[in-house]
């Protein structure tokens, strides 16, 4: 793993991130790819992915404010503050081609593709809605609904979040954080992995795996502060991006962005008809030949099916972010 760079936002906060490309012209060269963890993570949860993916890709993967080495600060618990720290981000890093500018002096810069898991799908739709879905021309978006809450629309628990859906759980949950934060992560990890929310005698996880999995994200999810975390819950978990990704990356949006959805049968958090949706809101009105959206839903994995079976996830990602076909085998 890389050591970790600094950002400074503008509102003074330092946000720590992997950069793979630091070290070298040629690593610095490669297609730009920004990982993107979810609630209570840090840049460390892409450990098992990211060895294989610099092997095609300059890899970015920042600790979102709040979380991991970032700063903790008291304020800037909204997905949308979020937003703004990933475009700074996106801004801050130097992307030079192999000619690092024309002849008349302009620097020529690179696309970026993005792979977000769980609150990082809202960041993403976030900027989108906020600076279009420029520079990415690929995303991958991992076990998210595009809304957490039921509602009176019929979006009901065939798509929303399994538990957290609702201003009472919500509640609930930030008077865990704020009592036992420790009981709080251990529930939100008992839920991010397949064997321990949808356990199938085929598993092959040992107990001492399991242990050292709970032990690993808990001692990620404990740097953040709990009170912090349930302001940020709360914001997430109220946000409604249906018509913010039609507006964004759908027919009449101008964005040429592909995205793939990929949901679990084993999610403990989401029924996979939730994530699902989001490719239907990308490909509403559209032709065959216009649709910019597909979905893959797996069985060998949860919420954190990145983590749980890296090899498969490289072979759809790879595929996917290199316009190959997406075949899960």
């Amino acid at each position: 793993m890389s050591t970790l760079q600094s950002l400074r936002t503008d509102d003074n906060i330092t946000i720590k991130y992997i950069d793979t490309g630091v070290n070298g012209d040629q690593e610095a060269l490669k297609p730009l790819l920004i990982l993107l963890h979810g609630f209570t993570g840090s840049s460390a949860v892409w450990k098992r992915n990211i060895p294989g993916l610099a092997k095609k890709y300059r890899v970015i993967a920042p600790d979102l404010r709040g979380h991991g080495e970032s700063d903790k600060p008291g304020h800037g618990y909204h997905v949308m503050r979020l937003a703004m720290d990933l475009h700074r981000l996106v801004k801050s890093i130097v992307a030079p081609t192999a000619k690092d500018a024309h002849d008349d002096g302009e620097v020529e810069t690179k696309q970026w593709k993005a792979i977000g898991g769980s609150l990082g799908c809202a960041i993403l739709w976030a900027y989108a809605s906020l600076f279009t879905t420029q520079p990415f021309s690929h995303i991958i978006l991992i076990d998210q609904s595009p809304l957490q809450n039921s509602d009176l629309s019929g979006w009901d628990s065939r798509f929303c979040n399994r538990g957290m859906n609702s201003a009472p759980a919500v509640s609930a949950l930030q008077a865990t954080l704020a009592l036992s934060p420790v009981t709080a992560h251990k529930g939100t990890i008992a839920a991010c992995f397949s064997y321990r929310s949808h356990p199938q005698s085929s598993d092959t996880v040992s107990a001492e795996e399991a242990a050292s999995d709970e032990a690993f994200f808990l001692g990620e999810a404990v740097k953040g502060d709990a009170w912090w975390y349930g302001k940020l819950m709360a914001d997430h978990t109220a946000l409604d991006w249906r018509d913010s990704i039609r507006a964004s990356f759908g027919k009449g949006s101008g964005s040429s962005t592909k995205v793939l959805v990929m949901a679990s049968s084993r999610s403990g958090c989401f029924p996979a008809a939730g994530p699902m949706a989001v490719v239907g809101l990308v490909n509403e009105g559209c032709e065959e030949q216009e649709k910019k959206a597909q979905g893959v839903v797996v069985d060998w994995g949860g919420h954190w099916l990145y983590w749980e079976n890296p090899a498969r996830f490289a072979k759809i990602a790879l595929a996917f972010l290199a316009d190959g076909e997406v075949v899960d085998a």
